[in-house]
């Protein structure tokens, strides 16, 4: 039985990766500004069989796409990073916000991750500075958070929705896919050296921060 194409996390087979130039290609394809201006573009032809244009139809189909592709709906762009110098209030109140943007363009169950990895952040940042910003582990975790997490969510909403629902990448996932693993393996990490924090297992945080580190260090779903 051949996996559905549309469960989360699960691989879809028989279809190759495309390479970048491809992919660049196919998100302007799908963004809302091209649909939207091909749509309205479709009026030229219609009116010219119709009668009312004449020769310069093309010049007025052209001027329709341009107009239907500055009048689409733009992605909104979500905050890249949230400063670590900030309090931890603070920081919860840029998550907040940049949690309640991204809703609206995750669907249900990618909807229910974020917000559970968002009681762990919750949970655990408070205890990462307790170490202070001289302790390294505890630091690299905290900018690890405050930086690959925003920086994921911008980059997932500026994918046009087709596009993340349906294109392959990496390992058979599509982009929607991709951000429900990372999503749960940021969140069992996060709970992992909370734990580590709390029997100050210094080599199991160094280890946990480490792999933290290298795994979310580029949060671009086209080079994943």
């Amino acid at each position: 039985m051949k996996p559905n194409r549309s469960t989360p996390g699960h691989p879809i087979q028989g279809r190759p990766t495309s390479p970048p130039w491809q992919r660049r290609g196919l998100i302007f394809l799908y963004s809302h500004g091209n649909i939207a201006g091909c749509s309205l573009a479709l009026a030229g032809p219609l009116l010219l069989f119709a009668g009312v244009i004449g020769p310069l139809w093309w010049a007025i189909t052209l001027g329709l796409y341009a107009a239907g592709y500055l009048l689409a709906p733009r992605t909104p762009e979500l905050e890249r990073r949230i400063a670590a110098s900030l309090s931890h209030d603070e920081v919860m109140k840029h998550l907040d916000r940049l949690i309640a943007q991204a809703a609206p363009h995750l669907g249900p169950e990618l909807a229910r991750t974020l917000a559970r990895l968002r009681e762990t952040v919750a949970q655990v940042l408070p205890r990462l500075s307790h170490g202070g910003p001289d302790h390294g582990e505890l630091f690299t975790v905290r900018e690890t958070v405050l930086s690959y997490l925003p920086e994921t969510l911008a980059n997932y909403v500026a994918l046009p929705p087709a596009f993340r629902a349906s294109h392959v990448l990496k390992d058979g996932l599509t982009a929607r896919q991709h951000l429900g693993r990372q999503l749960d393996l940021l969140d069992r990490q996060l709970r992992q050296i909370a734990a580590n924090v709390a029997t100050q297992d210094a080599d199991a945080l160094l280890a946990h921060g480490r792999f933290l580190e290298a795994k979310f260090s580029r949060p671009d779903f086209l080079s994943v």
